[in-house]
């Protein structure tokens, strides 16, 4: 009786100790990566270009790879030339860079026209192109919304007040979500949401984390961004959580065609890139377009 308690506890210790390691290795990837992420958005410059463009490269690498799990052959080369030189366009502002931008694109249709894989050609050019759609050109909303109002000069330095404020707000707001959709769902889930993408989400933390999204949103535009009107910081936030889990749920259902469970292991105890800025990918391209058409006019 004694070996066999003994037999049953030992397991039972080993995975709550792996379950500690695991949270303490998040959390700390958390503590060091999180300030770092809101420095370089708060400095913004080059700063900022590093990290969106660091972000999309390494985004691009992830998804290219879950292309190639599924037996495409993407041209990722192609893809990370044309996918910085996005970012670079978006970030100065010249047309010549957007020109760049279709001159390398057609260069890329001419090499594989060159190479002459009729059997591959059209599924190696589409998960080229949706590679750099799907990553560079939705993380490069990060530059614009940081630069969304007319910038300022501030030490000798071009600094965006409401731009910052925003990401920052759009972070929180994601942050926020998914904690309380966590909790709530962890308490209360029943009716799952996705089964077939995600079969752990469930319609009470969608819920749960709406309302958590919501309150903070209204507390973080009260005391701290009076830019915004009430019905603006409502409509953010509602928009946040419907984008940011559409985002979450859309990066689930690229890993489950590809049969992987992260799209990568860069973050210890995180995934990869496209784990953790999923969300943030779908949701800053809608705080920024609502506040260019509703919020700046």
């Amino acid at each position: 009786m004694e070996q066999a308690n003994k037999q049953d506890f030992r397991p039972k210790d080993w995975s709550a100790k792996k379950t500690f390691s695991g949270l303490g290795l998040r959390l700390l990837v958390a503590v060091l990566g999180i300030p770092a992420l809101l420095a370089a958005v708060w400095i913004g410059g080059y700063w900022l270009l590093a990290l969106v463009a660091i972000l999309s490269l390494l985004g691009m690498k992830e998804f290219y790879h879950l292309a190639q799990v599924k037996g495409y052959a993407p041209l990722s080369w192609w893809g990370y030339a044309i996918g910085l030189s996005v970012i670079l366009a978006v970030f100065f502002g010249h047309h010549y860079l957007w020109g760049l931008s279709v001159i390398l694109l057609l260069l890329m249709f001419f090499s594989i026209v060159i190479r002459a894989k009729v059997d591959t050609a059209i599924m190696s050019l589409s998960s080229t192109v949706f590679g750099l759609i799907y990553v560079s050109l939705l993380l490069s909303h990060m530059i614009l919304l940081r630069y969304i109002s007319d910038p300022v000069m501030l030490f000798d330095e071009v600094y965006d007040p409401v731009g910052s404020k925003l990401i920052v707000l759009t972070f929180a707001l994601i942050w926020i979500g998914d904690t309380g959709a966590y909790f709530t769902g962890m308490a209360f889930g029943k009716k799952p949401l996705a089964p077939k993408i995600s079969p752990k989400k469930s319609m009470e933390g969608l819920a749960g984390g709406a309302l958590f999204t919501l309150a903070a949103a209204f507390l973080i535009a009260r005391y701290w961004i009076w830019e915004l009107s009430l019905w603006q910081t409502l409509v953010l936030g509602l928009g946040v959580v419907i984008f940011g889990t559409l985002g979450d749920l859309f990066e689930s259902l690229l890993k489950r065609d590809a049969g992987v469970k992260d799209s990568g292991s860069l973050l210890p105890g995180h995934g990869g890139v496209l784990d953790r800025f999923d969300s943030m990918m779908f949701a800053l391209p809608f705080v920024y377009w609502f506040c260019r058409i509703f919020v700046l006019g």
